[in-house]
């Protein structure tokens, strides 16, 4: 009996100990439904090949006075799972967007943005703007909220859009951003008239 004993501590010791060692991965592993992870590794889904690196930045779009701006950033390790230590690690894209008149001028004049706090609290909505990482070169998708219309408090992240977005290869400061509905069933009261931009040709102005 205690050999038994003993052979499930040293079993379970060994699983432990190897489950905490971190194991890094190509971030299109995670996506990648072949791909079987070990339960023995903390996996760190990474983007090794820097296919977030083209996205970065500002991007605009003009229509007449109004300019519509999209930054976009990466945030690298974010943990998979609240689970304390998480499942896994993996990189992600995530970005803000505001339209202001007067673009650049004294007199430019904020219309709409979605960098604003949760509800009345201080807490700041962390991202509106989700990519579902970037795993081949220059294409991204994931979701946008726009949250610029009247919000219907059971929705309060407002119309919930399916995003892609996919820079020219042959020229890399452009790119064509569009949003539509996503697929499946809906509330009869689920806001779902888009006041942010849907099919529109982004332009970068800067890292």
């Amino acid at each position: 009996m205690k050999k038994i004993v003993y052979l499930f501590l040293l079993m379970f010791t060994v699983f432990f100990s190897y489950a905490q060692q971190e194991k890094i991965e190509n971030i299109g592993q995670y996506f990648d439904s072949n791909f079987k992870p070990s339960p023995f590794f903390t996996y760190y889904y990474k983007d090794i090949d820097n296919n977030f690196i083209p996205f970065i930045g500002n991007w605009i779009y003009q229509n007449g006075n109004q300019t519509f701006i999209l930054t976009l950033w990466k945030v690298e390790k974010v943990p998979g799972y609240p689970n304390n230590p998480p499942k896994y690690y993996i990189d992600k894209l995530r970005g803000h967007y505001k339209l202001v008149q007067n673009y650049g001028q004294p007199n430019e004049q904020l219309i709409y943005t979605s960098q604003m706090n949760i509800g009345n609290s201080t807490m700041p909505l962390e991202t509106i703007v989700m990519g579902n990482q970037p795993i081949e070169p220059y294409k991204m998708s994931g979701f946008v909220y726009d949250i610029t219309g009247v919000v219907n408090p059971a929705y309060p992240l407002g119309v919930k859009g399916q995003l892609s977005m996919e820079i020219n290869p042959v020229n890399l400061n452009t790119a064509q951003w569009k949003v539509i509905l996503p697929m499946g069933m809906r509330g009869s009261d689920e806001p779902s008239t888009f006041t942010i931009p849907t099919n529109i040709t982004l332009t970068k102005v800067n890292q």
